[in-house]
């Protein structure tokens, strides 16, 4: 017994003393990092001394949180250059906590890590690792000497780290864990040893200075033996200082430049500001009831900006002197002592105040208001008790610190009306779901024209016009919104429309008039629940970034739409999985479900009133066939006609039709370019009509599932207009597009008798069918009659007609 404890204690002594004396070698007190060398590639150069631990595999450095967790961080944005580590290192004591005392053990050639703390690496764990007072014996391998790359185990595993959604996958900070396998040298497993010097630290005190005034104070570390380095704060622009390196505390002037978003005014011409303090929408009023000065959330898109949130700046020198004149009260604003919310009193009793620098770096055109004692500051406090707390007096209080809460910035009154403006600038005419007072035409035109003016000149004529009609829509009640019916959706952010492709739907330029945009919104019998249809087909079910499929009623997605000012949301709410990543969403083009609060998932919806079919010219007159997914109640630019098949099946005796119901073939004949169909009512067809079509388009196959002879297109063969058996060549019968169910017929061709003028015909095939795509010229606008020779764009192509 005696001779195990006598062992126990000499083992114990001797892990003391080596660890008491490693601890001792390392001297973190005051210490920073001066500069960070080169990785090492080779073990006999992984000598005792201060490192940094990176893994190769997420990019990312070892580090000893607060609480001992040993983690992984970007601490430069992934990347392995030699320049960007040492400037995201190098300079003070910021990142000591990255540092490692790395130690080798002569005997049994094993090392030990020791952190700032004064704690080692453990063994590893297998979730994560806590740094702790008993170091593991770590063995070092390199995978090839000359190269950076090295492993390390601590016995059993291997160090390793997580990092992207699962392990070993993707980059990212995470946890230092351990895992049995060993990575190759791009690996998880591969970690670099970068050589680190450190020095004192030191403080320095810049001094920004404008014109004589130091405005800003920043007191900072600097190790030893480098130059200052004064980073850059907003409204002002470094013009110069001391750059000598730094062997001492003390102070370093930085010369600037300081340009406000403010400009000092009188009583008589004041120039007047919204100012919000902290961020956010918090806005300093005017509160009259209590001669206050609250600090409230004011939106930055209104009809008017009230009096009572705006203020000048009155004075000669913003840097010297001014006071806060308020427009509503003509009072000024008064600050009495910190944590007291400020006063609206005369002249005689303001504060002066004058402007200083925010230590906050990322507030653009953010700056602070003192009166040398203290800063202007946004606070809410606890008016309350401890039974019933109440958060309920936010206002302009005293501060001692240039925090974000003493960070102002400004707005110029007119951006208010011209923000709301600018909300309805894009409306396409017709919208629904907005003020009823712009879906007069007129009225909408007239406010364009009145925002374009006032937000090209400012002027208070043009910004009081633009304001009198703001009070107009905003006092104006809902329009029309949306019931069932056909529509047509504009995407908020591209302003494309909704359009079918194949079994999706994507955004597209130019379909203002298509038939493949027009959206069918079906009632569920639900109020407010919809089924969604485009081209007979049901759009489905919405998940999480994948795209909104087309198919049949069985798969059909339940929607629903809200509007604000024109702005509608499309959700789909056939369960609550994933409900906030199930609003119609465009992203790369395809309509897809994603988040509500963004351009890419709003649509104006507009009532689908019409399309447009482009004809194509054959002797004196224009052709197009025709098959549409809704009833058309009148045509212009053309006649409509059904038919049905004579006695021998040889022609198709035409009538002419004025409406023609859903889902019924016709041919359009005419000598415009286009003919516009009006979407709307029709009676069923007297008789027969032998002509059918398709919504979607028909694929045509050849070889042993040969489909050809199953079909008679549309189109002209020879100079003559008919219906004819497609050619081996033609793959597809486009949508919408009219053709004759073949099956049962013997004859390859079918003249049109229009009046016993029958169309002369021969028994050939097809060798071209009807194409619906849009042509456009080479500058994107669309040619319904293009000229012999011509270069146009269709389907994306450029072809030659």
């Amino acid at each position: 017994m005696k001779k195990i404890t006598f062992f126990a204690t000499l083992l114990a002594m001797l892990v003391s003393s080596v660890q008491s004396a490693f601890a001792d070698d390392v001297k973190w007190t005051g210490k920073g990092i001066k500069s960070v060398g080169a990785a090492v590639t080779s073990l006999s150069d992984l000598t005792d001394g201060y490192y940094l631990v990176r893994n190769v595999g997420h990019s990312t450095f070892l580090q000893e949180q607060g609480n001992g967790n040993l983690y992984l961080w970007n601490a430069n944005n992934y990347s392995s250059d030699q320049t960007s580590i040492n400037n995201a290192f190098s300079g003070d004591a910021t990142n000591m906590n990255s540092v490692v005392y790395l130690a080798k053990d002569s005997e049994d050639g094993t090392y030990t890590m020791q952190f700032k703390s004064g704690k080692y690496m453990p063994t590893f764990g297998s979730g994560g690792t806590t740094s702790n007072a008993t170091a593991a014996k770590l063995t070092v391998a390199i995978y090839n000497e000359g190269e950076p790359y090295f492993n390390f185990k601590d016995g059993s595993n291997y160090a390793d780290g997580k990092g992207g959604d699962i392990h070993g996958q993707g980059n990212g900070a995470g946890n230092f864990v351990g895992w049995k396998d060993l990575s190759n040298k791009n690996g998880n497993s591969s970690y670099q040893f970068y050589k680190v010097t450190l020095d004192d630290v030191l403080t320095v005190n810049y001094k920004y200075t404008v014109a004589g005034h130091v405005v800003l104070a920043v007191n900072s570390t600097r190790t030893k033996g480098l130059a200052p380095s004064a980073d850059a704060y907003p409204c002002l622009t470094i013009t110069g200082y001391d750059k000598q390196t730094i062997t001492e505390s003390g102070d370093v002037v930085v010369n600037c430049t300081m340009a406000l978003p403010v400009e000092a005014s009188t009583v008589a011409a004041p120039k007047w500001y919204a100012v919000r303090m902290h961020t956010g929408k918090r806005m300093m009023v005017a509160d009259v009831a209590k001669s206050e000065v609250a600090c409230n959330d004011v939106e930055l898109s209104l009809p008017e900006l009230p009096d009572a949130n705006q203020w000048a700046f009155v004075g000669n020198d913003l840097l010297t002197s001014f006071k806060l004149y308020n427009k509503s009260t003509q009072k000024y604003l008064k600050t009495s002592a910190k944590n007291a919310i400020s006063t609206l009193v005369d002249e005689a009793d303001a504060t002066e105040f004058h402007v200083m620098a925010t230590k906050i770096k990322d507030m653009e055109n953010g700056f602070c208001i003192s009166n040398s004692s203290w800063y202007l500051n946004y606070q809410n406090p606890n008016t309350g008790t401890d039974k019933a707390p109440k958060y309920d007096k936010p206002g302009v209080y005293g501060w001692h610190d240039n925090d974000q809460g003493s960070t102002c910035t400004v707005y110029a009154p007119e951006s208010f009306p011209l923000n709301y403006a600018a909300s309805f600038a894009n409306v396409p005419e017709g919208a629904i779901g907005g003020p009823q007072y712009l879906e007069n035409a007129e009225n909408l035109k007239a406010y364009k024209a009145a925002y374009n003016k006032a937000n090209g000149d400012a002027s208070e004529a043009n910004i009081n016009a633009l304001v009198d009609i703001n009070k107009q829509i905003a006092n104006s009640p809902v329009g029309r919104t949306l019931t069932e019916g056909y529509y047509r959706l504009v995407n908020c952010k591209d302003k494309n429309y909704l359009h079918i492709n194949g079994t999706i739907l994507n955004d597209q330029a130019g379909k203002e008039k298509a038939v493949g945009s027009v959206v069918y919104f079906k009632s569920t019998g639900t109020e407010g629940q919809y089924s969604v249809l485009v081209e007979g087909k049901y759009l489905g079910a919405v998940t999480k970034s994948d795209p909104i499929n087309l198919g049949e009623e069985a798969s059909k997605g339940t929607y629903t739409v809200t509007s604000n000012n024109f702005i509608s949301l499309v959700h789909e709410v056939s369960t609550n999985n994933d409900t906030d990543y199930r609003y119609m969403h465009v992203n790369g083009g395809n309509a897809v479900g994603w988040e509500a609060p963004t351009p890419a998932s709003q649509w104006y919806i507009i009532p689908a009133t019409d399309v447009e079919i482009g004809m194509t010219a054959q002797g004196d007159k224009k052709y197009a066939s025709a098959y549409l997914p809704f009833s058309v109640s009148a045509v212009d630019g053309a006649t409509a006609y059904t038919g049905a098949l004579n006695a021998d099946k040889t022609a198709i005796d035409m009538t002419a039709t004025t409406a023609v119901p859903a889902n019924t073939g016709f041919v359009l004949v005419g000598t415009e370019n286009k003919a516009t169909l009006t979407i709307g009512e029709a009676a069923a067809i007297e008789g027969e009509n032998a002509l059918t079509g398709t919504n979607t388009g028909i694929q045509l196959t050849s070889g042993e599932n040969d489909n050809h002879a199953s079909y008679l297109v549309f189109g002209v063969n020879n100079g003559t207009v008919g219906f004819y058996k497609p050619a081996s060549a033609l793959t597809s019968i486009a949508a919408n597009k009219a053709y004759i169910n073949a099956s049962e017929l013997s004859n390859q061709a079918i003249a049109l008798n229009f009046g016993n003028t029958v169309t002369g015909i021969n028994a050939a095939t097809l060798i071209k069918g009807e194409n619906n795509a849009p042509i456009y010229d080479l500058s994107g606008r669309r040619v319904w009659a293009p000229v012999k020779g011509g270069l146009y764009i269709q389907n994306g192509k450029k072809i030659i007609k």
